[in-house]
């Protein structure tokens, strides 16, 4: 298995990155590492995270990985050998959010 970042979801990390960075430069740092060594759990167990109920409809298996002491989700589908994660969710934000921008990225 190999892990595979879509651009959207690297820009989403940066902007977490970024906002924290301007209120403590070395907590924006300790999360950013955080996220991504939460996301290495899945190339040991790449289904450990439930099916993403706002995005059961659509043809890929889309799945949302809780990181950072449930602050964030890491939405992802497995293809083949590969995890690819298309975004770095807030849980804060509107959860249809979370729908519009994977259905963006499918068009």
């Amino acid at each position: 298995m190999r892990l595979l970042w879509y651009s959207d979801a690297v820009a989403d990390l940066d902007e977490i990155y970024e906002y924290y960075y301007e209120l403590n430069p070395r907590a924006a740092a300790m999360l950013y590492n955080n996220i991504l060594e939460d996301a290495e759990v899945l190339l040991i167990q790449p289904f450990i995270a439930p099916i993403e109920p706002l995005l059961g409809d659509l043809p890929d298996e889309y799945r949302s990985l809780i990181v950072a002491k449930g602050r964030y989700k890491l939405v992802y589908y497995i293809e083949n050998e590969s995890i690819f994660i298309v975004q770095v969710f807030t849980c804060r934000r509107d959860p249809d959010r979370m729908r519009n921008r994977t259905l963006r990225r499918r068009s």
